[in-house]
């Protein structure tokens, strides 16, 4: 029996909700926890939810969360690629959804235990000694994970551990070989890395400043910063403000380079919304609402109320999956302590 023909329809492509896949590789010591971790803050600032970081290394990660509030799942071996689309689906799929999802580290789903390449070799008896067909099941795996992570819209972070590599290159000219530094390189396959819409690199000691370009061969292969993300990219570290932006643009908001003629909404003064100074101006407004949050839910209502209107629809997931439940549980605590004092 033949397929039936299928039809497809053509519309004008238009902006709106993208799925966004984050990338940084390094060697211990770059940044790379810390970074996806406020870059996570900053998305969280345009969308609300819980920030959600999936740890393969022991809970490493934890040392953070006096600095950054956060929820830690502790993913235990084996790494196989299927168990890493399982954790990433079970939480992008929950109501309200997270604001980012962090993997750290990605570079498990390779070489971690019971990952791609031990699968492999628990395999090959399997397969009659035959190492070739062994590699059938965990690369069937490993493609249906990158297929699955491509259709995710909540944003995803992906650490990877790197190491620096050489290469034997026959020397210009000459029937000589020289040895050839190219960088460091990720430990992960490049099906994985080339996947990603954005990857920095960290070196050693880079205080979560990226590389973004780079002599060595081997780094510049796996360096992505594409045209239309360079605009909210900015040299330095990896902050608040940026996750902010690309949040912004993953949701069919963002704004685009700073123009002259960039026009300003009502009631924000024309500096305040240029460019990216836009993305300025809402954290420091979720900034407010978090604070009013505290001091219950009348508190947070009257602090809504002065939000410029055009300001308002980047807000709302915020205000609604994070903001609001933080003062109704202020206003619980309340109660439950004026109780108490009774």
């Amino acid at each position: 029996m033949t397929d039936r023909p299928r039809s497809f329809t053509a519309r004008t492509a238009k902006r709106g909700e993208e799925p966004l896949l984050i990338g940084l590789v390094g060697p211990p010591g770059g940044g790379k926890t810390f970074s996806a971790l406020r870059l996570a803050k900053g998305i969280q600032s345009m969308r609300g939810g819980d920030i959600v970081l999936i740890d393969t290394e022991g809970g490493r990660a934890r040392k953070y969360s006096d600095s950054l509030k956060f929820l830690h799942v502790n993913f235990e071996p084996p790494h196989r690629p299927n168990h890493f689309a399982d954790a990433i689906q079970q939480f992008a799929s929950q109501t309200p959804t997270p604001a980012a999802i962090i993997v750290d580290s990605m570079s498990d789903e390779h070489e971690g235990v019971g990952g791609y390449l031990e699968w492999h070799d628990e395999m090959v008896p399997k397969m009659g000694g035959n190492e070739w067909a062994a590699w059938s099941v965990p690369s069937t795996a490993r493609k249906r994970m990158i297929t699955s992570l491509l259709h995710i819209k909540v944003p995803l972070i992906f650490t990877f551990r790197a190491r620096e590599k050489t290469a034997q290159q026959t020397k210009q000219g000459s029937s000589r070989k020289e040895i050839v530094n190219l960088g460091w390189m990720p430990v992960a396959p490049l099906e994985i890395v080339h996947a990603l819409d954005l990857v920095g690199l960290l070196p050693p000691r880079a205080g979560g400043r990226p590389v973004w370009e780079s002599e060595k061969v081997g780094e510049d292969f796996i360096v992505k910063l594409p045209e239309f993300l360079k605009p909210f990219i900015h040299q330095g570290e990896l902050d608040e403000k940026t996750g902010a932006a690309l949040a912004a643009w993953a949701n069919g908001k963002g704004p685009g380079p700073s123009t002259p003629d960039a026009p300003a909404a009502s009631n924000v003064p024309p500096r305040e919304v240029a460019g990216a100074d836009l993305t300025d101006v809402l954290m420091d407004w979720d900034r407010r609402l978090e604070e009013a949050s505290k001091k219950g839910v009348d508190v947070l209502k009257a602090k809504w109320a002065e939000v410029p209107r055009d300001l308002q629809p980047s807000l709302k997931a915020a205000l609604d999956n994070r903001h609001k439940p933080a003062a109704e549980t202020a206003d619980a605590k309340e109660k439950h302590d004026a109780r108490l004092s009774q």
